[in-house]
């Protein structure tokens, strides 16, 4: 097994599996932690014939009763089987809200992937000669991440200008629901 990756999604914990071939999302735990039935979600997902493609069984060290196999899905595929999901055949309210909130966040993170609408750092009114000190940069960013998510942190630290890394670019090993990231107009060597 590849390298483990654990990020924390809107208070859930959800486990993704780095390989030579992608990156892939353990699927039950994120399923359970937004309340769906798992057995119906592992049929959908085996019966479709692109999902299908991007499963696989991995042997993960961890789970509640120790060491288990877990069905994983390929990273890329995520999406498209968090939209395939019909929130309005959901029952139970607080289900569908949490279904709904993650369709929103990879609605939300393919629109800003494609339409490049986020602002630089020379885009804000005034430019960088009045933007506040790295120390208030720093904790607007973690005011970001409490209040709304690792995503609008994420977020607010590229329209922070504050520096970057080239593991802050690379999706497979910070954030699930990544988008590809650049400088906002210059691009971040790897």
């Amino acid at each position: 097994m590849g390298e483990i990756v654990t990020v924390n999604f809107r208070g859930d914990d959800l486990y993704g599996f780095k390989q030579d071939d992608g990156t892939f999302l353990a699927l039950k735990p994120m399923v359970e932690a937004m309340g769906l039935n798992w057995s119906g979600q592992e049929q959908r997902v085996k019966r479709d014939p692109v999902l299908s493609e991007g499963i696989c069984v991995m042997h993960i060290p961890f789970g509640r009763g120790g060491a288990q196999d877990c069905v994983c899905i390929k990273l890329e595929l995520v999406n498209g089987w968090l939209f395939g999901i019909d929130s309005s055949r959901i029952k139970d309210e607080e289900v569908r809200q949490k279904v709904i909130t993650y369709q929103r966040e990879c609605y939300q993170v393919l629109y800003e992937h494609f339409a490049d609408s986020r602002k630089g750092i020379s885009d804000i009114e005034g430019g960088p000669d009045e933007l506040p000190s790295t120390n208030e940069r720093l904790r607007l960013v973690t005011e970001a991440r409490q209040t709304f998510s690792q995503m609008a942190a994420r977020e607010m630290w590229f329209r922070q200008g504050l520096p970057i890394v080239p593991s802050m670019v690379n999706p497979a090993q910070n954030d699930l629901f990544h988008y590809g990231m650049v400088n906002h107009g210059s691009e971040v060597a790897a």
